[in-house]
């Protein structure tokens, strides 16, 4: 995890900062009075945004609270991303949330929030399940494509099969991650150098070996 996310041009961080704003005051909002007692009006209050500028960053008021779907990249966009780990397509997969995001940056302020969320209010479980499941359409869609068309690395029969299991693996690291970004502070950069430990826990619990260094 690094301290400090990557530098931004002036534009991204106005962009990154109105955002952050947004999902801060929703998360603050829903501890505050639960998930279905927030409205986009008190969002825009809190956050100091007009609707106009809430509905340029969010589809609708749950996607400020728990996180909006992944528009995942397709086609040769998300062929690009998993190219560069061809042999490794969970890790692939990862890469690909964070290209589909179009950044790396998570605000420790709102992972602890919707961290919290998340074991305080069921409404909360349920609305990131939807999100989640939403994201995983599109990203199991591109990284079957890739699967036909690169069947060589391919390691089970079924595409589609390997393409579901290796997106569940990145959800469940981005998850796990998240509870480290959470200790952080600020906007920190969110790479990947806890996945390996994810994997290997992921392994253990299958009751594999450890992989030789």
């Amino acid at each position: 995890m690094s301290s400090s996310s990557p530098k931004l041009g002036l534009r991204a961080r106005k962009r990154r900062a109105t955002e952050n704003a947004i999902e801060l005051a929703a998360v603050e909002l829903a501890l505050e009075n639960g998930v279905e007692h927030v409205t986009v009006e008190a969002i825009c209050d809190r956050a100091d945004v007009s609707r106009s500028t809430f509905f340029n960053y969010f589809a609708g008021r749950d996607y400020a609270i728990v996180g909006r779907a992944i528009t995942a990249l397709q086609g040769d966009e998300a062929f690009a991303v998993l190219d560069t780990c061809p042999d490794d397509l969970p890790r692939g997969i990862f890469r690909l949330i964070f290209a589909s995001i179009g950044h790396r940056n998570v605000h420790t302020d709102v992972a602890r929030g919707r961290a919290k969320l998340a074991r305080e209010q069921p409404a909360a479980r349920r609305l990131s399940s939807i999100s989640m499941m939403e994201s995983g359409e599109a990203l199991i869609e591109g990284a079957t494509q890739w699967l036909m068309a690169h069947p060589e690395h391919a390691r089970l029969d079924s595409p589609l099969v390997e393409a579901s299991l290796s997106a569940s693996l990145a959800h469940a690291a981005v998850t796990t991650m998240l509870l480290e970004w959470a200790t952080g502070e600020g906007d920190i950069d969110a790479d990947e150098s806890a996945l390996d430990g994810v994997f290997a826990s992921v392994r253990t619990i299958l009751g594999e070996a450890p992989q030789a260094n």
